[in-house]
């Protein structure tokens, strides 16, 4: 029992002489943020015409429409009628946009910091109306880590990415 409280005691001396981290060591992140005003950002939505799919996300169905996710640019529409043939129709850009949700007839986008809802009339490729709900999601944080506050972004300038250090 001596041997084993002996032994307790030692190891937990030795604890002490374990180097752990150095509270005075700063770090820095190696990205800065790339910003754009509140109304850039906000002026970046539109419906524009098809292109082909480069760099693709989730797929959602609704009705006869395919929605395919650009990642981080918007979403390709499709007509699906005949799914062996799907027709493109348009690409809703939306920057930074990686996924949405369809309720009814209205989309639901996730934009960086926002959440947008929008009804777009597919026949006569327009936007019909858009709602815009501001800071419901967090700023985008650093590729290494560092949360958007560390950068001291003022209220309105939106981070849309990072770019290496020079």
């Amino acid at each position: 029992m001596k041997k084993q409280l002996f032994l307790l005691i030692s190891l937990i001396s030795l604890q002490s002489c374990i180097h752990w981290e150095d509270d005075d060591v700063v770090y820095e992140s190696n990205y800065n943020p790339i910003v754009q005003t509140r109304e850039v950002f906000e002026n970046s939505i539109e419906l524009q015409s098809a292109r082909p799919v480069s760099n693709a996300g989730k797929i959602y169905v609704k009705d006869q429409f395919l929605f395919i996710n650009e990642k981080e640019e918007g979403f390709h529409i499709y007509n699906n009628q005949d799914p062996e043939n799907p027709e493109a129709i348009s690409f809703l850009k939306v920057p930074g946009a990686t996924d949405l949700a369809i309720r009814g007839n209205t989309i639901f986008v996730h934009h960086y910091v926002d959440l947008l809802s929008i009804e777009l009339n597919l026949i006569t490729n327009e936007i019909l109306t858009m709602t815009r709900t501001s800071d419901v999601f967090p700023q985008l944080n650093s590729p290494d880590g560092f949360e958007a506050a560390y950068f001291d972004v003022s209220a309105d300038k939106i981070i849309v990415g990072y770019e290496p250090k020079n």
